[in-house]
């Protein structure tokens, strides 16, 4: 038996985001290693899809929107109803490809209420439920690249982002040799709905030959995750896109990024989740 599967024996993961993406892929390879789940998004029919493909465990779905002011706490007290949580993934969040200015408030306060407001309350609930755990409990914070830059046109998404990482990684530390770990995920472009819900632009052959499957970043955060890593960028190109942005100065490399993600579409769809 590996290492991570003997560890995941008896456990249970909350996972949010989980109706498509990166979540879906995730909930997935947590079944495979014989972990109970709770899966919750907004949309409860493509949550069951994903639910009938998680075979062997126990799943519960609960459809919840993160995006509401007080979507995180009703979740947790859901999610703990039929028994303790030791694995949470905050995968869920949304971001558009627009300038600041072309998209309306009510959308960018969602953004942060998802990708940072409801993220720190579900980890302040999973660290208070384990502060006198004695058995491991893992948290993964999904980041992105662009939490490594500036990056025009989509500046509040990337600018979330960069909080994810900055808080995971402080919390990482704080856990230090507590049986809780904290791993921060830090996917580039990934084949998901991701891109057609931002409304995406015409990316150059860096970020599309960067880009990766979902299940190839799932497979990385497990892996990240069972070995109490902090941080880590999946993809070897990606990696030495975020190692390299550091010799750059701050408005070069927000030009790059510019340069490598192209225009935005002209339309802009409505919220989806990754």
């Amino acid at each position: 038996m590996s290492t991570s599967t003997s560890a995941s024996v008896g456990k249970r993961a909350l996972v949010t985001g989980a109706s498509s993406g990166i979540g879906a892929a995730i909930a997935r390879e947590l079944a495979n290693l014989d972990v109970d789940l709770v899966l919750t998004a907004r949309r409860r029919d493509a949550l069951s899809a994903v639910a009938a493909t998680c075979n062997g465990v126990k799943v519960e779905i609960i459809a919840a929107d993160l995006g509401k002011p007080d979507g995180a706490r009703t979740l947790w007290a859901a999610a703990t109803a039929n028994g303790p949580i030791d694995i949470l993934i905050n995968n869920a969040g949304f971001g558009y490809f627009r300038c600041f200015d072309e998209v309306d408030w009510a959308r960018d306060a969602e953004l942060v209420q998802l990708n940072m407001t409801s993220l720190v309350a579900l980890a302040r609930c999973f660290v208070d439920a384990h502060k006198t755990t004695t058995t491991p409990a893992h948290m993964v914070n999904i980041a992105s690249t662009g939490a490594y830059q500036s990056v025009p046109n989509m500046a509040l998404y990337a600018a979330s982002k960069a909080f994810v990482r900055n808080f995971s990684e402080a919390l990482h530390d704080e856990q230090s040799g507590t049986p809780l770990s904290v791993t921060c995920i830090c996917p580039g472009g990934t084949d998901t709905a991701f891109h057609a819900a931002s409304g995406g632009g015409d990316y150059s052959w860096i970020a599309n030959a960067s880009t990766k499957s979902a299940e190839f970043v799932a497979q990385a955060t497990l892996r990240a995750m069972w070995r109490g890593k902090r941080t880590v960028v999946p993809g070897l190109l990606n990696k030495l896109t975020c190692f390299g942005v550091r010799f750059l100065s701050r408005p070069l490399a927000s030009r790059v990024a510019t340069h490598v993600l192209g225009r935005p579409r002209l339309a802009l769809p409505v919220r989806g989740e990754v």
